[in-house]
């Protein structure tokens, strides 16, 4: 019986590039198109065996994603695939029981084996996240190690500029509950404004600079 995935991406290449990477094999995949939103509601009704999801999505972060398909699709294993590689928010990931990480230089055989031992419910990481991870162990001064998955999500949405209400709404909280996680998040961090947060996380690579070409 072939096993169902999800993918989902706002990239038509990537989608087609998974579906030939599958092509022949076990798996049944269903190809999503990220326009803005996660069609949660249709993915419940028929949900997959596993999912493979783009953490480049735009106006969301991977973590506020995987946030809401491990409440939507508690039974799915999720597989995400990193545009850039974070070693905290890649150790955020596999603490929200992310069980596959892989990033832009899988090839299509890499990818597909990731896909089985993800299915057997085993972690796979690419081998660069692999490296990422083990340096960071060895070498880590990041003050963001500190952050829980939760506070880590937040502080992405607070770099990126967003307000407190608009983050309660993607992470489905009150906005006085996102205001404890801030003012938590300083605390970690000994900061006292989004300000110094947003300058912090410029500081340690967790975000890229913006050109008018894009990020760079």
């Amino acid at each position: 019986m072939p096993i169902s995935i999800a993918c989902i991406s706002h990239q038509l290449l990537l989608l087609e590039g998974i579906e030939a990477s599958v092509a022949g094999s076990e798996f049944d995949v269903s190809l999503v198109r990220f326009q803005g939103r996660l069609m949660l509601d249709e993915l419940a009704l028929d949900p997959p065996r596993l999912l493979l999801l783009d953490g480049g999505c735009p106006k969301f972060s991977a973590l506020v994603l995987v946030d809401r398909l491990k409440r939507a699709l508690p039974q799915t294993q999720l597989m995400v695939y990193l545009r850039s590689i974070r070693a905290v928010e890649c150790q955020s990931l596999l603490s929200m029981s992310v069980m596959g990480l892989v990033d832009t230089s899988v090839s299509g055989v890499d990818l597909l084996q990731g896909l089985r031992k993800v299915v057997r419910r085993d972690v796979h990481l690419s081998v660069k996240v692999a490296q990422a991870l083990a340096l960071s162990r060895f070498c880590s001064d990041n003050p963001f190690d500190r952050l829980s998955a939760r506070e880590l999500t937040v502080c992405d949405l607070v770099v990126d500029g967003i307000r407190a209400p608009d983050i309660a709404e993607q992470l489905c909280l009150s906005a006085k509950t996102v205001n404890t996680y801030r003012y938590r998040i300083f605390e970690k961090l000994g900061i006292n404004s989004d300000v110094e947060l947003t300058h912090l996380a410029y500081n340690h690579g967790m975000k890229g600079v913006e050109s008018k070409d894009g990020r760079i």
